[in-house]
């Protein structure tokens, strides 16, 4: 798949036989001298490979050609060395969680910043309403030219104070000098589960159990006709008296999702004027019924060589993306909590064909008919992107030039959540509308010097930057209840008032820039920069933050004596080290928040706490690396070792009740910002990263081609220093010695088989047990993130046919189940919400004493549902995240038609994935966010594609 990650893996040269040297010709050794490899870097500023003395990654457009995902974010996993990536949902058009070496800060953004075409653009969640939305989906991802991973100092610190979390580089596609060009790519096809869920309960199932439970609890043997009478009380007794019949509620809200992708393009140019234009249409649906995505994009990118010396481009990019979302967690009309929570006993329809609503507007048990309400109710959010760039070039002198960058983006997002009023969480208002505008209006400034010259074997780069970036998000919502009729949908409609808000949030930074760079013919290179940011929440005399990296490179197989070994084209070292900064979202500003309504008087209350020491986050990363090219660079190998220090760490420290503080993550606290914002420790992120690529035959369409690639990256990460005690929650900690994203619990020691009681350590490591829950200790379990993770990849193709496969993996990372306590509540929750039906043969009984689940009994069996690693799971895992088989035509067969390319193919994404941990029935990758909350479920996907150029 031809991902150009340079990165060493032990025993990779197991191909450095015959078939290397097969088809290494004079003619392609010329061509590869000629041709060097370039990278984007920061500010549009490109380099080769050789002259690199950072740490880079990048992904080709062949790499992630036709990926049926809505967002870039979304094909990094795998394919990039030293990157995480992972969705706790599987929304269509939903945000993937990115993680570049790491986690950089505790409360501070641990994502990248997302470069395109050298200015910076949004990214992330930016709905208010809807459980997950992406910026980037706003983007089309067939317009990408190349994508690249800015990791070590030396590449990211040109960006300061954003830079810590790391940099990813877009690079778009641009015109190219000739007639024109049209190309035109189909592809259409299904979603499904990426991975099974949990089985749900069938009547008889369940039955089995609660007859079980309530024998337990009244040490009585019940019959189902005993408990249909009433022996165990009226609840139990509807359960057992309805009907027989078993009510698939997964199946009630699912389908088959179905996707189509339309991409159309044209280019060209001439010597003067060269022109790029796209548009796009993608259309995803999630498996779960009133979940999908939609987009329609456009760009247009055209340059101008006005003169000799003047050259003008612009990009202009805008899209409409519309997002239909579903609740998660313990909403009651959430479909995934549906087919756990609701009773199989509820019918989904009435007789008449109709939904059933229950009695008075519930079912059985209280809850919804999720069903109905995916009919019935709806959450929306519509996006409008525009993106422009203008670059003014001009060369001042021959080694001179000036370069002029101005570039707005415009965000608008419009939700919408409504709620009927006949039944569910609307039946209690008469109906409830909620409307909200979100806008954000960004823009970019640059000013950029760059000199380049060369003196015989000497190279000299300095540029001088200067950049300006703010923010302007905008954001106003009003809502409504009670309604005259379901038809009526508008906020209008709505009589009763109900709330209101508005809020606006302006940023800005700006800052200078100066970068160098010598290198004596390529074999030795030096590599510096300096930065200075200025941020506006800061106080005076802190605002400011000072950022630098050098960097160093040798590459021996430029001496004269390895020069002229054919075999050898590059043996590198590496290093750079430097102080980059944090994105910081932290305010130090004590003030009054005037938002309360006291008898039409406006009140006001205590906005945080005064903190006039606050500063800087920064990052202190240090890479050493080593790349290795034989065969002129078609077998390249590299070994990287990186260490990231985030010093003082901005953490919200609560207040104590004395100082008239509250826990700020009480969502019910009156006053949950009062606490002290302050910088409060060190945090490390370390490990090796390692990748290998090779061209093992390269030939023409008619040959055998064959072309693998691999990466692996470990990651280590650590709190060294923390001025203060750890932070402790209920299934969490943060301390020194343990990561930022680290689990602290009880630790599970499986089930009695004396008499079927729950079991736990009681120092919450090993050794001793107790079955009284409040004896045991609670200790650190283990951290959400992987720490070994990789992809490898695959390319193959024979007269015109071609198979392309890519491999992604994780080890060493856990996922918490946050809603086991009422899933597998071992009778405490089960005759309301009867949970995992994958209980059933797996729970304690006389003749079944060595199940995985205690005695189920009615109210619960000493605590056993509470939060423990009985549900903390292994991510460890293995997946065909993409695979690809298609045929070219060959070109004299297409000879008269007017078709200069014609490509047909099928492909899977995430068709196989295979989990260590049998009792894992998540998908893996949410281990990023470490939660699952009854997310929807990720998809894999299968499609037919057509590719035509003419």
């Amino acid at each position: 798949m031809n991902v150009k990650l340079r990165v060493l893996s032990a025993g990779a040269l197991f191909f450095l036989g015959q078939a290397a040297f097969a088809q290494t010709t004079k003619k392609d050794t010329a061509n590869a001298t000629q041709i060097e490899e370039v990278v984007m870097v920061g500010f549009g500023q490109k380099k080769t490979i050789q002259e690199m003395t950072g740490s880079v990654s990048t992904m080709s457009a062949k790499s992630i050609e036709d990926i049926p995902v809505a967002s870039v974010d979304k094909m990094l996993q795998g394919r990039v060395a030293g990157v995480q990536t992972g969705s706790a949902s599987g929304q269509p058009g939903g945000m993937t969680n990115v993680r570049v070496r790491g986690i950089s800060s505790i409360n501070g953004v641990s994502s990248p910043i997302y470069i395109v075409d050298g200015v910076r653009i949004s990214s992330g969640d930016i709905s208010k309403q809807t459980t997950t939305s992406n910026a980037l989906a706003g983007l089309n991802p067939d317009d990408i030219e190349n994508v690249t991973v800015l990791k070590d100092a030396v590449s990211t610190a040109v960006y300061g104070a954003d830079a810590g979390a790391g940099v990813i580089v877009i690079t778009t596609k641009n015109g190219k000098k000739g007639k024109p060009k049209f190309n035109v790519a189909f592809n259409s096809g299904f979603n499904d589960r990426a991975i099974k869920p949990h089985d749900s309960f069938t009547t008889a199932d369940w039955r089995t159990y609660l007859i079980q439970a309530y024998s337990n609890r009244d040490n009585k043997t019940y019959t189902a006709d005993q408990i249909a009478a009433g022996a165990v009380g009226a609840n139990a007794a509807g359960v057992f008296s309805a009907g027989d019949q078993t009510t698939d509620w997964q199946n009630a809200t699912q389908k088959k999702g179905y996707q189509q992708n339309l991409d159309i393009s044209m280019s060209g140019g001439n010597e003067k004027f060269t022109y790029y234009s796209s548009f796009n249409y993608f259309n995803q649906e999630s498996i779960v019924r009133g979940s999908s995505f939609d987009r329609i994009a456009f760009t247009n990118k055209l340059s101008y060589q006005a003169t000799d010396k003047l050259k003008v481009s612009t990009d202009f990019q805008v899209s409409y993306g519309k997002i239909s979302t579903l609740s998660n967690g313990g909403a009651f009309s959430n479909p995934i909590l549906t087919q756990y929570f609701n009773r199989p006993t509820d019918p989904v329809r009435n007789p008449d064909g109709s939904f059933n609503l229950g009695e008075g507007g519930r079912l059985s048990n209280g809850n919804f008919n999720s069903a109905a309400l995916q009919d019935m109710n709806y959450v929306r959010g519509g996006t409008f992107r525009a993106f422009a760039n203008l670059n003014v070039e001009y060369k001042i002198l021959k080694n001179l030039t000036y370069r002029f960058v101005f570039s707005p983006e415009y965000l608008n997002l419009e939700e919408d959540t409504y709620w009927n009023p006949i039944h569910g969480d609307g039946g209690s208002y008469g109906g409830y509308q909620k409307t909200g505008v979100n806008r954000f209006f960004n823009f970019n400034l640059q000013n950029i010097l760059d000199f380049n010259y060369r003196l015989d074997r000497h190279n000299f780069g300095v540029s001088l930057i200067q950049e300006a970036y703010k923010k302007d998000n905008k954001y106003l919502t009003a809502t409504g209840i009670t309604v005259g009729t379901p038809t009526l949908e508008t906020l209008t409609n709505f009589v009763v008032p109900f709330g209101y808000q508005g809020d606006r949030e302006i940023s800005s930074r700006y800052g200078y820039a100066v970068t160098g760079h010598y290198d004596y013919d390529k074999l030795v290179m030096f590599d510096a920069s300096y930065r200075r940011d200025i941020l506006s929440q800061f106080l005076p005399g802190k605002k400011a933050g000072n950022f630098w990296s050098v960097g160093v490179g040798l590459d021996v197989a430029r001496f004269d004596v390895i020069k002229n070994i054919d075999a050898i084209s590059m043996l590198k070292f590496r290093t750079s080290y430097g102080k980059l900064g944090n994105q910081v979202l932290a305010n130090p500003y004590a003030t009054y928040s005037y938002t309360t309504n006291y008898n039409d008087f406006a009140a006001a209350s205590i906005n945080r706490v005064f903190n006039p020491n606050l500063s800087w986050e920064t990052v202190n990363p240090f890479n050493v690396g080593f790349d290795f090219g034989f065969f002129n660079n078609r077998l390249t190998l590299s070994a990287e070792y990186y260490n990231k220090k985030t010093k003082d760490l901005i953490y919200n420290i609560p207040l104590s009740g004395a100082q008239g503080g509250m826990d700020p993550d009480l969502t019910d606290n009156p006053n949950r910002n009062n606490y002290l914002v302050d910088n409060i420790g060190t945090l490390v992120n370390k490990g090796f990263e390692f990748s290998v690529n090779g061209e093992i035959f390269r030939g023409d369409r008619n040959q055998f081609n064959w072309s693998v690639g691999a990466n692996l990256s470990t990651l280590n990460n650590e709190i060294t220093e923390l001025y203060g005690q750890p932070v402790n929650t209920a299934n969490t900690t943060v301390r020194v010695g343990e990561g930022v994203r680290t689990f602290y619990l009880r630790k599970w020691a499986g089930v009695d088989p004396n008499n079927g009681d729950p079991l736990w350590y009681i120092n919450g490591v090993d050794g001793a047990t107790t079955n009284n829950y409040n004896q045991a200790q609670q200790a650190v379990q283990g951290s959400f993130l992987s720490n070994v993770f990789g992809g490898a990849n695959t390319s193959l193709s024979y007269k015109g046919f071609s198979l392309d496969l890519q491999f992604t993996y994780g080890f060493g990372g856990k996922i918490y189940d946050n809603w086991s306590s009422y899933l597998y509540s071992d009778g405490q929750y089960s005759v309301n919400y009867p949970g995992y039906g994958d209980v059933m043969g797996d729970y304690w009984t006389p003749s079944n004493t060595g199940a995985s689940n205690p005695k189920p009994i009615i109210g619960g069996n000493k605590r056993s549902n509470q939060a423990s690693t009985r549900f903390l799971y292994k991510s460890d895992y293995i997946r065909l995240s993409n695979a690809r088989l298609g045929y070219t035509f060959d070109k004299d067969f297409l000879q008269g038609s007017g078709l200069g390319s014609v490509q047909v193919y099928v492909m899977a994404n995430n068709a196989w994935t295979y989990r260590f941990d049998k009792n894992l029935k998540f998908d893996p990758e949410t281990n990023i966010s470490g939660f699952t909350d009854l997310n929807l479920p990720v998809l894999k996907s299968f499609l037919f594609g057509v590719n035509l150029s003419f």
